[in-house]
């Protein structure tokens, strides 16, 4: 049972059929046939480094790293969607694009201009209508909690113009800053004129056809500036989506649409590296402390942490976080490369370049992501299912259904190949029902309500309710 809190406002409905794919624009392709040498002078002129696609990237002293350019932008993501298609997500997040002195843009000097190295206002119109003319949903990444410090409203306020000073907070030795980064001062979101420009830019870009936002450090925005941000987006259309940034347990947050579920992130890594026993009674709970749980986006890794690939790098036991990823309750975000098991530490790491070379793809993996990717898709369990927990360990659990015949049981074994009995509380369940694993085909049956599953060691099973019909027979004739 959920908590008594329900949300705000209903999940846009295309959400629960969406698997999700993060770029990191700098760092996913370049377009119209040129390098970064081609494009130096965009990145020099404003005091960045350019550097050579193959080139990992790497922390340097004081940040300096936030100023090397790999020459990635809309022009490349536009050309590469049929890459996109081919794997099967259809919805895509950038992370920021807008006018910035960073390579990651998370500190814009304008929120209403799209960063020239990224291609401009040309380029973003261009994105938006071949990504929509083959069916993609966008996602931008808002950044309202910070901005950065060249943002011209800023410069005037911190030489005393009285028109700005309100709009930051500004001490007499210094401004409040994101984190203590003086190059990130905060905005002061309780002054009326901030808001109001801040909700300006979510209605623009919205109105230019994106889908949704992800709203940056969404605990530092808190609860009231997150709903004020997403009456915004619902009032141009209750099917825009808003997500927000939390590094929390994902309760409380159902004045949005859901949340970066990074608790989902952490259990599920720290129960496969043996560091986590309860994996069951922490999806349990969130699943029942969470109402916009389906909404909320299922990431294994990101731009903010270590790859998947260098934390788990058994790829069973990665297969098996992928597993979950895609049948727990939520939708799958697929962080750019982690398909063709692309390595990577912390920032700036985990922001390596795209390989387009299919020789260094990991084409194994590739193929399990389109496998899962599709059941996803063509699942009614996964899209809207619940999520009940049969078995701690190995860990089994339901997705129940309005329709019985739509359900759907996971399995997941970490350890030995192991046999496990469970009882399915579901009275609709008839005897002599079939189960059959939809990557295997083995089929598998209930009788009063139990069943016992064979779990493969390291491997998991996807079961899906089957009727099997004999003779004209169907014992489910009048059962829903």
């Amino acid at each position: 049972m959920h908590s008594e809190i329900t949300n705000l406002y209903p999940i846009p409905s295309w959400v629960h059929e969406s698997v999700i794919y993060q770029i990191f624009p700098d760092r996913f392709a370049i377009g119209k046939g040129k390098t970064v040498k081609d494009k130096a002078e965009l990145y020099t002129k404003r005091g960045g480094r350019i550097v050579e696609w193959n080139v990992p990237p790497k922390r340097k002293d004081k940040a300096e790293h936030v100023k090397d350019f790999y020459g990635g932008d809309l022009w490349g993501i536009a050309e590469k969607l049929d890459y996109l298609k081919d794997l099967g997500v259809n919805v895509i997040y950038t992370n920021p694009i807008f006018l910035s002195p960073t390579n990651h843009k998370y500190d814009a000097i304008n929120y209403m201009k799209i960063d020239p190295q990224f291609g401009g206002e040309k380029a973003f119109k261009y994105y938006i209508k071949k990504a929509k003319s083959e069916n993609f949903r966008l996602i931008l990444d808002g950044v309202f909690n910070h901005l950065s410090s060249e943002n011209p409203w800023f410069k005037k306020a911190i030489k005393g113009d009285k028109r700005h000073v309100s709009k930051f907070a500004i001490y007499g030795d210094g401004h409040r800053a994101w984190y203590g980064h003086k190059s990130l001062p905060e905005w002061h979101l309780e002054e009326v004129e901030v808001m109001n420009y801040i909700l300006s830019v979510v209605e623009h870009y919205l109105r230019q056809g994106i889908d949704g936002w992800r709203l940056d450090v969404g605990f530092d925005l808190g609860y009231v500036n997150n709903a004020l941000i997403a009456k915004t987006a619902k009032s141009i259309s209750i099917e825009k989506y808003v997500v927000t940034e939390t590094w929390n347990y994902p309760s409380n947050w159902h004045m949005v649409d859901g949340i970066m579920n990074y608790h989902f992130r952490n259990s599920v890594i720290a129960y496969l590296k043996g560091e986590f026993d309860n994996l069951a009674e922490a999806l349990q709970g969130a699943y029942n402390d969470t109402p916009n749980i389906h909404g909320c986006w299922n990431m294994l890794d990101s731009h903010d942490t270590e790859r998947l690939a260098t934390v788990i790098p058994d790829k069973d036991l990665r297969k098996l976080a992928i597993v979950l990823q895609f049948t727990y309750p939520g939708v799958p975000v697929v962080y750019y490369g982690t398909e063709i098991g692309i390595e990577g530490g912390g920032d700036p790491e985990c922001r390596a370049t795209m390989r387009w070379n299919e020789e260094d793809w990991d084409k194994d993996l590739r193929e399990f992501y389109k496998k899962l990717i599709k059941i996803r898709k063509s699942e009614t369990a996964l899209k809207i299912g619940t999520f009940e927990v049969l078995n701690k360990e190995p860990l089994v659990f339901y997705r129940r259904t309005p329709h019985v015949l739509d359900g759907m049981i996971v399995a997941i074994n970490k350890g030995e190949k192991k046999a496990v009995t469970v009882s399915v509380p579901d009275g609709r369940l008839l005897a002599g029902t079939c189960f059959t694993d939809l990557v295997t085909g083995e089929e598998f049956w209930i009788t009063a309500g139990v069943m016992t599953i064979d779990i493969p060691a390291k491997g998991f099973r996807l079961l899906r309710v089957t009727n099997k019909t004999r003779d004209g027979y169907n014992m489910y004739k009048r059962i829903y």
